[in-house]
């Protein structure tokens, strides 16, 4: 797992941690139902992984769970400007760790 990956994916854990501690498998089952991959699958294809989370959940708490996990993460991006996105968290987080 590359270091951007790992850090969205503890980044997700702890924010489905933080609403409910049984929210992160209920997750990681869909996500390896429907898609075939866990958590990572946020960092491999983040479309991929918000269309999933908002048949689940609706596209409400997916775009909620987005915000969130950007604002976990902002933090270890530094001063630069926060994303409005997961697919450009993930791609400054590629940037930044040379992906």
């Amino acid at each position: 797992m590359s270091k951007g990956q790992e850090i969205l994916v503890r980044a997700l854990a702890n924010a489905l941690d933080k609403v409910s501690p049984g929210l992160k498998a209920v997750l990681e089952t869909h996500l390896r139902v429907s898609l075939g991959e866990g958590l990572e699958v946020a960092y491999s294809d983040p479309k991929k992984f918000k269309e999933a989370v908002a048949k689940l959940f609706g596209e409400y708490s997916s775009r909620l769970l987005e915000m969130v996990v950007i604002d976990q993460v902002k933090d270890v991006l530094g001063g630069s400007e926060p994303p409005n996105t997961l697919e450009e968290l993930v791609e400054i987080l590629k940037e930044v760790y040379g992906e």
